[in-house]
């Protein structure tokens, strides 16, 4: 009896010693991606945290705030290259709002972004109600970032400053396709979704931290036929009236022509690349309304974007 005890106990530590090596491998990985001197001025921890650290300072023009919808729906490189803004998805699976003013503020001290576009899903999630999973899943892809871009990372390039040419901007990239039959929404004007106590003070110093730093900032609904219902869009709606915001719903912009019959990746939650093609084309298009913005793609000083550009493509071609 007690020799087998000694096999089990034997067999416990080399599996702690396995999981041992195999995080402190993955962690060592992980910092051969990441440029040294962001590591120096912001820590391992922050630059793993907030991936907008990784960029150069000032560089940014767009910020795409919020949870899931917003690096399932939007790539900054599709922008890119179709407009040449440079942008940004600082998102993270079921983000709190509490969490998305923080990554924000963080965001703003690296750089100064022109425009703000804010997931209006983050403004209905109980911070205090998050599944653990989710803030699991995020505690994880915050040290180990490599679960997460495993796609991206193995395609980095990296240039002879040692800066990281990150070839998504914070972008998810799913080619995968479930079918689906979409949900009919019943339009019942004048109801409102509730908001959970607290989350409005939270929007408001995300209102006045964009304010004070000259930000125009804009509310969006991503297209989600499952996590979207009209009461949330008339709530929205109202919040962007009382804040003298403009709102995007991209959920009843007819013209998007989301197919999602295949073009959700999970069953109508998240569109997949191909839908978010769609949204991207859309977004650039607004983006260039404002007037607020430039094309740098031949701009020299952005010579990395055009890089990105041409690894994100060589992706796009492989899948």
């Amino acid at each position: 009896m007690q020799i087998f005890k000694g096999d089990i106990m034997k067999n416990i530590l080399k599996s702690i010693l396995f999981i041992f090596i195999l995080l402190i491998l993955l962690e060592a990985i992980t910092l051969l991606f990441i440029s040294k001197d962001s590591i120096k001025k912001y820590g391992f921890i922050n630059t793993t945290k907030y991936e907008i650290l990784e960029e150069k300072p000032n560089t940014i023009d767009v910020i795409f705030l919020g949870d899931s919808l917003v690096y399932s729906s939007i790539s900054p490189m599709e922008i890119w290259n179709q407009y040449g803004y440079t942008s940004f998805d600082c998102a993270k699976a079921a983000e709190s709002i509490t969490d998305a003013y923080k990554y924000l503020e963080v965001a703003i001290k690296h750089e100064h972004p022109k425009i703000v576009l804010f997931e209006s899903n983050v403004l209905y999630r109980d911070k205090h109600k998050r599944p653990w999973y989710y803030k699991l899943k995020n505690t994880i892809i915050s040290y180990f970032p490599i679960t997460r871009y495993h796609d991206n990372w193995k395609k980095i390039g990296v240039s002879k400053e040692d800066i990281i040419t990150n070839t998504t901007k914070g972008y998810v990239y799913v080619t995968k396709s479930t079918k689906y039959k979409p949900i009919k929404k019943n339009n019942k004007p004048g109801k409102l979704r509730p908001i959970p106590k607290g989350n409005i003070k939270d929007f408001e110093r995300i209102v006045k931290l964009c304010s004070d730093n000259n930000i125009k900032l804009v509310l969006i609904s991503n297209p989600s036929n499952k996590s979207w219902i009209y009461s949330k869009y008339y709530t929205t709606e109202k919040i962007a009236k009382e804040y003298n915001l403009e709102f995007i719903d991209l959920n009843l912009v007819e013209d998007l022509n989301i197919d999602w019959t295949h073009e959700t990746k999970d069953k109508g939650d998240h569109i997949n690349h191909s839908g978010a093609k769609k949204v991207s084309a859309y977004l650039g298009k607004y983006l260039k309304s404002t007037k607020l913005l430039k094309d740098k793609r031949n701009n020299p000083k952005y010579s990395a974007w055009n890089k990105a550009s041409y690894i994100y493509n060589t992706i796009s071609l492989n899948k």
